[in-house]
Protein backbone atom coordinates (compact mmCIF):
# COMPACT_ATOMS: atom_id res chain seq x y z
CA UNK A 1 0.00 0.00 0.00
CA UNK A 2 1.65 3.50 -0.85
CA UNK A 3 2.24 5.32 2.03
CA UNK A 4 4.05 9.50 2.12
CA UNK A 5 7.68 9.44 3.50
CA UNK A 6 9.41 12.26 4.63
CA UNK A 7 12.53 11.83 4.54
CA UNK A 8 15.44 14.31 6.53
CA UNK A 9 18.98 14.18 5.47
CA UNK A 10 17.15 13.41 1.82
CA UNK A 11 20.66 14.46 0.02
CA UNK A 12 23.10 12.37 2.03
CA UNK A 13 24.01 8.65 0.87
CA UNK A 14 21.43 6.80 2.68
CA UNK A 15 18.81 9.53 2.68
CA UNK A 16 18.40 9.85 -1.56
CA UNK A 17 18.75 5.69 -1.37
CA UNK A 18 15.55 5.86 0.75
CA UNK A 19 14.05 8.28 -1.51
CA UNK A 20 14.85 6.44 -4.97
CA UNK A 21 13.95 3.31 -3.20
CA UNK A 22 10.53 4.42 -1.85
CA UNK A 23 9.41 5.85 -5.21
CA UNK A 24 10.30 2.53 -6.82
CA UNK A 25 7.64 0.87 -4.20
CA UNK A 26 5.24 2.88 -5.18
CA UNK A 27 5.57 5.86 -2.14
CA UNK A 28 4.84 9.52 -2.85
CA UNK A 29 8.16 11.09 -1.26
CA UNK A 30 8.81 14.74 0.55
CA UNK A 31 12.16 15.39 1.34
CA UNK A 32 13.58 17.84 3.61
CA UNK A 33 16.49 19.88 1.64
CA UNK A 34 18.23 22.67 3.03
CA UNK A 35 17.47 25.92 1.40
CA UNK A 36 20.57 25.86 -1.36
CA UNK A 37 21.19 22.53 -1.16
CA UNK A 38 21.11 21.24 -4.97
CA UNK A 39 17.96 18.77 -5.03
CA UNK A 40 17.53 18.39 -8.39
CA UNK A 41 18.20 14.35 -8.74
CA UNK A 42 15.83 14.01 -6.31
CA UNK A 43 12.87 15.99 -8.30
CA UNK A 44 13.85 13.91 -11.28
CA UNK A 45 13.30 11.09 -9.21
CA UNK A 46 9.82 12.32 -8.32
CA UNK A 47 10.36 13.59 -5.07
CA UNK A 48 8.63 16.53 -3.59
CA UNK A 49 10.96 18.93 -2.47
CA UNK A 50 10.32 21.12 1.14
CA UNK A 51 12.88 23.82 1.72
CA UNK A 52 13.60 23.76 5.40
CA UNK A 53 16.26 23.02 7.75
CA UNK A 54 16.02 19.75 10.55
CA UNK A 55 17.10 21.96 13.04
CA UNK A 56 13.85 24.00 12.62
CA UNK A 57 11.18 21.86 14.64
CA UNK A 58 8.05 24.31 12.66
CA UNK A 59 10.25 23.40 9.36
CA UNK A 60 10.30 19.37 10.11
CA UNK A 61 6.92 19.35 11.42
CA UNK A 62 5.72 21.10 8.06
CA UNK A 63 7.54 18.41 5.92
CA UNK A 64 6.04 15.54 7.74
CA UNK A 65 2.01 16.96 8.00
CA UNK A 66 0.22 14.30 5.95
CA UNK A 67 3.12 11.35 6.25
CA UNK A 68 2.38 8.20 7.25
CA UNK A 69 6.79 6.97 7.64
CA UNK A 70 9.12 9.33 8.91
CA UNK A 71 13.03 8.10 7.74
CA UNK A 72 15.31 10.46 10.25
CA UNK A 73 18.61 10.18 8.95
CA UNK A 74 20.03 13.83 9.08
CA UNK A 75 23.33 13.90 10.93
CA UNK A 76 26.88 15.46 11.47
CA UNK A 77 29.47 12.43 11.11
CA UNK A 78 32.07 11.55 12.83
CA UNK A 79 35.22 12.33 11.46
CA UNK A 80 38.39 14.38 11.42
CA UNK A 81 36.35 15.68 8.09
CA UNK A 82 33.75 16.69 9.87
CA UNK A 83 32.15 19.62 12.25
CA UNK A 84 35.04 20.11 15.06
CA UNK A 85 31.87 22.43 17.03
CA UNK A 86 30.14 20.59 19.60
CA UNK A 87 27.33 22.97 19.21
CA UNK A 88 26.90 21.57 15.83
CA UNK A 89 27.01 18.55 16.47
CA UNK A 90 24.30 18.92 18.86
CA UNK A 91 22.01 21.02 16.90
CA UNK A 92 21.62 18.36 14.52
CA UNK A 93 22.44 15.05 15.93
CA UNK A 94 20.22 16.01 18.82
CA UNK A 95 17.89 18.71 18.02
CA UNK A 96 17.26 17.10 14.29
CA UNK A 97 16.44 13.88 16.36
CA UNK A 98 13.69 15.55 18.89
CA UNK A 99 12.11 17.54 16.15
CA UNK A 100 11.75 14.58 13.88
CA UNK A 101 10.04 12.87 16.92
CA UNK A 102 8.16 15.75 17.88
CA UNK A 103 6.91 15.37 14.47
CA UNK A 104 5.75 11.72 14.48
CA UNK A 105 4.00 12.38 17.57
CA UNK A 106 2.12 15.20 16.46
CA UNK A 107 1.32 13.39 13.21
CA UNK A 108 0.52 10.00 14.03
CA UNK A 109 3.75 9.40 11.87
CA UNK A 110 5.78 6.24 12.35
CA UNK A 111 9.12 6.88 12.46
CA UNK A 112 12.74 5.12 11.75
CA UNK A 113 16.20 6.49 12.59
CA UNK A 114 19.13 5.94 11.01
CA UNK A 115 21.75 5.60 14.24
CA UNK A 116 25.24 4.07 14.53
CA UNK A 117 26.98 1.36 16.10
CA UNK A 118 29.50 3.77 17.84
CA UNK A 119 27.02 4.26 20.82
CA UNK A 120 27.07 0.42 21.13
CA UNK A 121 29.01 -1.39 23.82
CA UNK A 122 31.98 -2.79 22.68
CA UNK A 123 33.41 -6.36 23.06
CA UNK A 124 30.61 -8.88 21.91
CA UNK A 125 29.25 -9.86 19.01
CA UNK A 126 26.77 -6.79 17.78
CA UNK A 127 23.03 -8.00 17.67
CA UNK A 128 20.18 -6.17 17.74
CA UNK A 129 19.82 -6.33 21.74
CA UNK A 130 23.55 -4.67 22.51
CA UNK A 131 23.19 -2.46 25.11
CA UNK A 132 23.87 1.48 24.36
CA UNK A 133 27.56 1.84 25.98
CA UNK A 134 28.31 4.24 28.75
CA UNK A 135 29.63 7.49 27.86
CA UNK A 136 33.48 7.55 28.42
CA UNK A 137 36.11 10.38 27.49
CA UNK A 138 37.22 8.90 24.13
CA UNK A 139 33.96 9.83 23.02
CA UNK A 140 33.56 11.94 20.07
CA UNK A 141 31.19 14.88 19.92
CA UNK A 142 29.58 12.39 17.18
CA UNK A 143 29.30 9.73 19.57
CA UNK A 144 28.26 11.56 22.37
CA UNK A 145 25.35 13.26 20.55
CA UNK A 146 24.01 10.11 18.33
CA UNK A 147 23.89 8.11 22.07
CA UNK A 148 21.81 10.75 23.44
CA UNK A 149 19.75 11.25 20.83
CA UNK A 150 19.20 7.47 20.22
CA UNK A 151 18.53 7.03 24.28
CA UNK A 152 15.24 9.99 23.63
CA UNK A 153 13.96 8.23 20.47
CA UNK A 154 14.35 5.14 23.32
CA UNK A 155 12.37 6.97 25.35
CA UNK A 156 9.64 8.31 23.29
CA UNK A 157 8.87 4.67 22.09
CA UNK A 158 8.50 3.18 25.64
CA UNK A 159 5.59 6.04 26.15
CA UNK A 160 3.91 5.06 23.05
CA UNK A 161 5.49 6.68 19.62
CA UNK A 162 5.89 4.16 17.05
CA UNK A 163 9.61 4.44 16.75
CA UNK A 164 12.49 2.37 15.99
CA UNK A 165 16.28 2.72 14.76
CA UNK A 166 18.07 0.91 11.98
CA UNK A 167 22.21 0.26 12.86
CA UNK A 168 24.52 0.20 10.04
CA UNK A 169 27.77 -0.44 9.57
CA UNK A 170 30.30 1.17 7.37
CA UNK A 171 28.03 2.67 4.23
CA UNK A 172 29.56 3.05 0.63
CA UNK A 173 27.80 2.28 -2.45
CA UNK A 174 26.25 4.47 -5.35
CA UNK A 175 23.54 7.43 -4.73
CA UNK A 176 21.25 9.74 -6.65
CA UNK A 177 22.79 12.55 -5.71
CA UNK A 178 26.04 11.93 -6.35
CA UNK A 179 28.00 15.08 -4.87
CA UNK A 180 26.72 14.62 -1.57
CA UNK A 181 27.41 10.73 -1.88
CA UNK A 182 31.31 11.93 -2.00
CA UNK A 183 31.21 14.11 0.84
CA UNK A 184 34.80 14.05 2.99
CA UNK A 185 33.31 11.98 6.09
CA UNK A 186 32.03 9.00 4.28
CA UNK A 187 33.75 6.18 3.00
CA UNK A 188 32.99 6.55 -0.80
CA UNK A 189 35.63 8.88 -0.16
CA UNK A 190 38.21 6.62 0.96
CA UNK A 191 37.49 4.28 -2.05
CA UNK A 192 38.65 7.12 -3.98
CA UNK A 193 41.46 8.58 -1.94
CA UNK A 194 42.48 4.74 -1.51
CA UNK A 195 42.40 4.12 -5.19
CA UNK A 196 44.33 7.67 -6.42
CA UNK A 197 47.06 6.64 -4.07
CA UNK A 198 46.00 9.72 -1.32
CA UNK A 199 45.65 7.37 1.38
CA UNK A 200 48.16 4.83 2.40
CA UNK A 201 47.17 3.69 5.53
CA UNK A 202 45.00 3.88 7.86
CA UNK A 203 43.14 1.84 10.95
CA UNK A 204 42.64 -1.70 11.12
CA UNK A 205 39.20 -1.44 12.03
CA UNK A 206 36.90 -4.26 11.38
CA UNK A 207 33.54 -3.52 10.09
CA UNK A 208 30.52 -4.97 8.44
CA UNK A 209 30.26 -3.30 5.14
CA UNK A 210 27.26 -2.33 3.75
CA UNK A 211 25.76 -0.57 0.51
CA UNK A 212 23.39 2.22 1.04
CA UNK A 213 20.98 0.56 -0.55
CA UNK A 214 20.35 -2.26 1.64
CA UNK A 215 20.32 0.28 4.66
CA UNK A 216 17.61 1.85 2.75
CA UNK A 217 16.01 -0.76 2.27
CA UNK A 218 15.87 -1.72 6.16
CA UNK A 219 14.61 1.23 7.10
CA UNK A 220 11.89 1.57 5.01
CA UNK A 221 11.11 -2.22 5.63
CA UNK A 222 11.39 -1.01 9.51
CA UNK A 223 8.36 1.19 8.76
CA UNK A 224 6.55 -1.29 7.54
CA UNK A 225 6.50 -4.40 10.08
CA UNK A 226 8.90 -3.56 12.68
CA UNK A 227 8.15 -2.80 16.29
CA UNK A 228 8.02 0.68 18.21
CA UNK A 229 11.69 0.58 20.42
CA UNK A 230 13.10 -1.86 18.53
CA UNK A 231 16.83 -1.84 16.76
CA UNK A 232 17.53 -3.26 13.34
CA UNK A 233 20.67 -4.35 11.99
CA UNK A 234 22.36 -2.98 8.30
CA UNK A 235 25.26 -3.92 8.64
CA UNK A 236 25.90 -5.92 5.05
CA UNK A 237 26.59 -9.65 4.44
CA UNK A 238 27.96 -11.35 7.68
CA UNK A 239 30.74 -12.94 5.68
CA UNK A 240 32.28 -9.51 4.41
CA UNK A 241 33.15 -8.13 7.31
CA UNK A 242 36.68 -6.58 6.83
CA UNK A 243 39.50 -4.45 7.99
CA UNK A 244 39.48 -0.57 6.08
CA UNK A 245 42.76 -1.42 5.19
CA UNK A 246 41.25 -4.41 3.45
CA UNK A 247 38.67 -3.30 2.15
CA UNK A 248 39.83 0.09 0.76
CA UNK A 249 43.07 -2.72 -1.19
CA UNK A 250 40.56 -4.64 -2.56
CA UNK A 251 38.88 -1.62 -4.12
CA UNK A 252 42.19 -0.71 -5.59
CA UNK A 253 42.37 -4.06 -6.96
CA UNK A 254 39.08 -3.56 -8.64
CA UNK A 255 40.14 -0.38 -9.70
CA UNK A 256 43.14 -1.99 -11.86
CA UNK A 257 45.82 0.15 -9.62
CA UNK A 258 48.97 -0.74 -7.91
CA UNK A 259 49.08 0.66 -4.26
CA UNK A 260 47.90 -0.89 -1.33
CA UNK A 261 46.25 1.14 1.68
CA UNK A 262 48.07 -0.27 5.12
CA UNK A 263 47.47 -0.35 8.58
CA UNK A 264 48.04 2.39 10.60
CA UNK A 265 49.79 1.55 13.58
CA UNK A 266 48.79 1.63 16.78
CA UNK A 267 48.20 4.81 19.14
CA UNK A 268 51.26 3.75 21.95
CA UNK A 269 53.64 3.32 18.79
CA UNK A 270 52.52 6.06 16.45
CA UNK A 271 50.98 8.86 18.56
CA UNK A 272 50.23 11.35 15.10
CA UNK A 273 47.64 8.89 14.40
CA UNK A 274 45.48 10.22 16.25
CA UNK A 275 45.88 13.45 14.86
CA UNK A 276 45.57 12.13 11.46
CA UNK A 277 41.83 10.01 12.22
CA UNK A 278 40.95 11.54 15.49
CA UNK A 279 38.98 9.38 18.33
CA UNK A 280 37.77 6.82 15.78
CA UNK A 281 41.52 5.46 15.80
CA UNK A 282 40.93 4.24 19.28
CA UNK A 283 38.38 1.38 17.82
CA UNK A 284 41.29 -0.42 16.67
CA UNK A 285 42.72 -1.02 19.84
CA UNK A 286 39.39 -3.22 20.90
CA UNK A 287 39.69 -6.92 19.97
CA UNK A 288 36.30 -7.59 18.40
CA UNK A 289 34.89 -11.05 18.45
CA UNK A 290 34.58 -13.14 15.02
CA UNK A 291 31.73 -12.42 13.72
CA UNK A 292 31.64 -9.10 14.57
CA UNK A 293 27.70 -9.23 14.42
CA UNK A 294 25.01 -11.59 14.15
CA UNK A 295 21.56 -10.06 12.61
CA UNK A 296 19.30 -13.11 12.52
CA UNK A 297 16.57 -11.47 14.22
CA UNK A 298 16.61 -8.64 11.43
CA UNK A 299 16.67 -10.55 8.89
CA UNK A 300 14.11 -12.64 10.04
CA UNK A 301 11.97 -9.76 10.77
CA UNK A 302 12.18 -7.76 8.13
CA UNK A 303 12.98 -10.73 5.62
CA UNK A 304 15.45 -9.61 3.34
CA UNK A 305 19.48 -10.54 2.50
CA UNK A 306 21.86 -7.82 2.21
CA UNK A 307 24.50 -7.57 -0.81
CA UNK A 308 27.73 -9.06 -0.47
CA UNK A 309 30.76 -6.93 -0.69
CA UNK A 310 32.10 -9.06 -3.81
CA UNK A 311 29.29 -7.42 -5.74
CA UNK A 312 29.02 -4.33 -3.79
CA UNK A 313 32.19 -2.91 -4.26
CA UNK A 314 32.83 -3.88 -8.08
CA UNK A 315 29.00 -2.10 -8.39
CA UNK A 316 30.73 0.67 -6.63
CA UNK A 317 34.06 1.37 -7.68
CA UNK A 318 32.25 1.42 -11.60
CA UNK A 319 29.68 3.74 -10.43
CA UNK A 320 32.92 6.23 -8.73
CA UNK A 321 34.62 6.05 -12.24
CA UNK A 322 31.41 7.42 -13.70
CA UNK A 323 31.02 10.14 -11.52
CA UNK A 324 34.33 11.60 -10.63
CA UNK A 325 38.08 10.83 -11.86
CA UNK A 326 40.64 8.54 -9.77
CA UNK A 327 43.74 10.19 -11.61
Amino acid sequence: MMSTVMVTGATGLVGANVCALAIERGDEVVALVRPGSDGRELEELGVRLHPGDVTSAEDVRAAAEGAEVIVHSAAVLGSVYSSPDPAVHDAVNVGGMTNALDAAEAGGARLVAISTTAILRPGSVLTERTPVSEPGPTDSNYTRTKRIAYLELQRRAARGLHAQAVFPGAIYGPSPVAQRALDAAGQNVKIVRAIRGELSRYPAIIVGWVLARDVASRALSAARVGEPGAAYLAMGDQHDSETFPEFLSLACELAGVPHRVMAAPRIADDPTVLEEFGPFVYEAEIVKPVPIFDDSETRRILGDSPTGVAEGLPRTVAWLRSVTSFA
